[in-house]
């Protein structure tokens, strides 16, 4: 069946000469019998016919025909998230409560912008362009995006309730001012 596959020919149940497309077909067919389908071997060799099922186990590949590791290291690029896009340096993604607590401290007496989004929320995504041109014009001002979709319970403690969702704070103030918006408003 080898020979025959690597040689471009395979016998036509119908006898006579065989096209590409049928020779393909046939190939199909003849694969059909070596490789295991659901755990157990096919007995036909005509891609049209019926398949029989056997209670036999179907056999380990040979080891030459297994890829060996490392054969098949297919790497892509990590997709950037709409909210990862147009990050200036004055932006950044809060981790955890802790990590929101200790950048709120460590800001001092500097304007704090949270922004709390949902990947899935379109008026958040609408708004993250015009989010990060504010940031660009204002580098003195820092912006953190808190994702509600992982910090669910933070945000429900800090009574988010509503996306887009936008917090102010500054130094010894604390909350200044607090708002949900659109794109539109």
């Amino acid at each position: 069946m080898a020979e025959a596959l690597c040689n471009g020919v395979v016998a036509s149940p119908c006898g006579g000469d065989v096209g590409v497309a049928a020779r393909v077909r046939g190939a199909a067919a003849g694969l059909a019998e070596s490789v295991p389908v659901g755990g157990y071997r096919t007995n036909s060799s005509f891609s049209a016919g019926r398949m029989a099922m056997t209670d036999k186990k179907a056999r380990p590949m040979p080891r030459s025909i297994e890829a060996a590791p490392g054969q098949m290291n297919l790497s892509f690029p990590k997709a950037m998230r709409w909210w990862e896009k147009g990050l200036h340096p004055n932006m950044r993604e809060i981790e955890s409560a802790q990590d929101l607590a200790d950048s709120l401290l460590n800001a001092g007496d500097k304007l704090v912008v949270v922004d709390f989004f949902s990947p899935g929320c379109g008026g958040c995504r609408a708004l993250h362009p015009k989010i990060a041109q504010f940031a660009e014009k204002n580098p003195d001002v820092m912006f953190l995006q808190v994702n509600y979709e992982t910090h669910k319970s933070m945000c429900y403690s800090l009574h988010v309730h509503v996306l887009p969702f936008f917090r102010f704070y500054r130094g010894a103030e604390g909350r200044v001012s607090s708002f949900s918006c659109t794109n539109a408003t």
